[in-house]
C-alpha cells in the first residue's frame, strides 16, 4: 500500500464495491431493471430476445494510454427464441456488456458533490446484443434519470473538519465553497481495492493527487486519510502546549512529536514530584502507533514501541526503598510485640503501598499521550448514508456502517469504516473473548470481516448481516442458535481466543 496526498491535508475515499452494492440494491427494489426484451435479426431469422440481468458491477478499467476510468459491467443471461416459433426451446447465451459510468464532481453554489455520468457503451457487448441495444436500454428515463440523480455530498464535512484545525479562529476561516476539491480514481494494488478519492485543500492550493494506487483496504467501504504535512504541525503544537503543564501529578519538561512512516515519533522528559522523597525523572522516545477501537470513533495508542529510561539514581533509590520498607514491615509484623506489630501494619498500609505505587507510575510513564481523530469518520459516514439511502415503493434502501480500524502509512493516518448496503450472509469463523470484561468482544466471519460484538449484534438485529447458527439478543450480544441455557456454549468453542484488541464496554 502506498499513499501520498501531495498538498491536500485530507481525503475521503469510497470503495467501488459500495457503488456495486448500491446498484444491486436498486435492482432488488425494482429501480434498476432486472430484465429487458427486444427483437433481433441474425443469421437470416428474427429472434425474440429476453435479457436477464444478474449483476450491475461498478469496476475500474484502463484505457490504451494506461489511465483508469470507471465502468458499469452488466452481466447475466440471454434467452433467444425464434419469433416464428415461440414454443421452441430458447437459445441460452451469456450477457456481458460494459457502459462508461464516469465518476464526476458536480459543481454548485456550495461545495461540489460526487455524481455519475453515462458516457456511452464501452467496447462490444456479447452476441447477439449490440452496443446500440445497450445504449437504448440505458437511455430509458427510469435508468438515465436515476444515474443523473445520484449525488454524494461527502466533501463538505471533510472541509469543515480540516478547516477547524487549520484555522482555529472562525473569523479567519475560508468559506467551504472556496476550498479546492479534486476527484481521483485509485486502482487496486496487491493489498487494496478499487476506490475513488475526494481530496481537499485550502483556497489557492491545488488539491489534486498524483497517486497511482488505492489505499482502500479489502472489505472497507470508506476511508479518511490525513496528510503528514497536515498532522505534523497539529501534533507538534499539541506537544509544545503540554510542556510545563502538570497532568495526573506528572510535569512535562519537554515533549516533541512528529509523524514517522509507521506511527507518531515521541521524544520527551517528564518529572514525577514525590513528597519527602526525590523527584522521579523519566525520559522516553520511540514510535507510538494510533489505533481505532473497532466499532467506535474512539482511539487508542500502542506505546509498546516507546523506550523508557528512568534516571539511574532514581531507579536504584526506589528499588532499594520499596524492598527495604517491604521487608522491614514484614519483619515488624512477626515480632509479636504489640507496638511494633501495629507499626508494621501502619507501614504496610501507608509507606509501602506509597512506594509500590510510585514504582508502578514509573512503568506507566509512556502512557501520557492520548489523542483522537476518530470523530472525523462520523461526518462523511453520515453523508454517505444520507446520500445513498432512500425509500421506494418496493422498500427502503438503507446504508449502514461501522468504524473498523486505523493504520499509518508513509506518515499518513488512515481511518477505515465498513459500509454495508446489501445483506451479508457469512458463517462464523472465530470469536475473541475478554477475560477482563467477561464476554465475547470481537467476532470474525468467514468473509474475513471483523466486528465489535455489539456492532455485529446491532447489524444482525437490523437484518443487514445473517450468521447461520447464531442469533443476536437485544442488539447487544451474540448467542448460538442451539444453546437454550443461560451459559452460552460459544465458551466451549472460542473462550481460549483471548482478544488482543483494545475493547471497551457499551456506554
Amino acid at each position: 500500500m502506498n499513499i501520498n496526498l501531495g498538498n491536500a491535508p485530507a481525503a475521503v475515499g469510497v470503495a467501488f464495491d459500495v457503488i456495486t452494492d448500491y446498484m444491486q440494491e436498486l435492482k432488488r427494489l425494482n429501480q434498476l431493471p432486472a430484465q429487458t426484451e427486444l427483437d433481433k435479426d441474425f443469421q437470416g431469422q428474427t429472434y425474440h430476445v429476453i435479457v436477464h440481468i444478474d449483476l450491475y458491477e461498478f469496476r475500474m478499467a484502463v484505457d490504451t494510454s494506461g489511465l483508469p476510468y470507471s465502468i458499469l459491467k452488466i452481466t447475466g443471461t440471454i434467452d433467444a427464441t425464434p419469433l416464428a416459433d415461440p414454443g421452441a426451446t430458447p437459445i441460452e447465451l451469456p450477457l456481458d456488456a460494459d457502459i462508461k459510468l464516469t465518476v464526476i464532481l458536480i459543481p454548485g453554489a456550495g461545495v461540489p458533490v460526487v455524481g455519475f455520468r453515462y458516457d456511452g457503451v464501452d467496447g462490444t457487448p456479447s452476441f447477439p446484443v449490440a452496443a446500440a441495444d445497450i445504449d437504448t436500454f440505458i437511455r430509458q428515463p427510469q435508468i438515465l434519470d436515476l444515474i443523473n440523480g445520484i449525488q454524494i455530498a461527502i466533501a463538505e464535512d471533510l472541509i469543515d473538519g480540516v478547516s477547524a484545525s487549520l484555522f482555529p479562529d472562525p473569523g479567519t476561516r475560508p468559506v467551504p465553497a472556496d476550498w479546492s476539491v479534486a476527484l481521483t480514481l485509485t486502482p487496486a494494488s496487491s493489498d487494496t481495492v478499487d476506490a475513488f478519492v475526494i481530496s481537499t485543500a485550502p483556497p489557492g492550493i491545488d488539491a489534486s493527487l498524483n497517486i497511482t494506487e488505492s489505499h482502500m483496504a479489502a472489505n472497507m467501504g470508506i476511508s479518511i486519510a490525513f496528510n503528514r504535512t497536515f498532522l505534523d504541525p497539529l501534533i507538534g503544537a499539541s506537544a509544545a502546549a503540554k510542556v510545563g503543564t502538570k497532568t495526573d501529578g506528572v510535569i512535562t519538561v519537554s515533549l516533541e512529536m512528529i509523524m514517522a512512516d509507521t506511527g507518531i515519533s515521541l521524544d520527551g522528559h517528564v518529572v514525577r514530584p514525590v513528597k519527602i522523597l526525590p523527584d522521579v525523572d523519566v525520559y522516553f522516545n520511540g514510535i507510538a502507533i494510533p489505533g481505532l477501537i473497532r466499532g467506535t470513533t474512539s482511539m487508542t495508542m500502542d506505546t509498546s514501541g516507546i523506550n523508557v529510561d528512568v534516571d539511574d539514581s532514581d531507579e536504584v533509590f526506589y528499588f532499594i526503598l520499596k524492598w527495604f520498607l517491604t521487608l522491614g514491615a514484614m519483619a515488624l509484623l512477626f515480632t509479636g510485640v504489640g507496638s511494633l506489630t501495629f507499626l508494621g501494619i501502619a507501614m504496610w498500609a501507608s509507606v509501602v503501598q506509597f512506594a509500590w505505587k510510585g514504582a508502578a507510575q514509573l512503568d506507566d510513564a509512556p502512557h501520557i499521550l492520548r489523542d483522537s481523530l476518530g470523530d472525523a469518520l462520523a461526518g462523511p459516514l453520515s453523508k454517505l448514508a444520507d446520500s445513498l439511502g432512500n425509500d421506494y415503493p418496493a422498500g427502503s434502501l438503507e446504508v449502514d456502517a461501522t468504524p473498523d480500524s486505523c493504520i499509518v502509512v508513509n506518515g499518513h493516518i488512515i481511518l477505515y469504516a465498513q459500509v454495508i448496503i446489501s445483506q451479508i450472509m457469512s458463517r462464523m469463523r472465530s470469536a475473541e473473548y475478554s477475560h477482563h470484561l467477561r464476554r465475547f468482544v470481537i467476532f470474525e466471519l468467514n468473509n474475513r470481516r471483523r466486528f465489535r460484538a455489539q456492532e455485529l449484534a446491532r447489524l444482525m438485529q437490523k437484518g443487514k448481516i445473517i450468521v447461520p447458527g447464531f442469533h443476536q439478543v437485544d442488539g447487544d450480544y451474540i448467542r448460538s442458535d442451539h444453546d437454550d441455557s443461560e451459559a452460552n456454549n460459544m465458551l466451549e468453542m472460542f473462550k481460549s481466543n483471548e482478544t488482543k484488541e483494545v475493547v471497551v464496554r457499551n456506554r
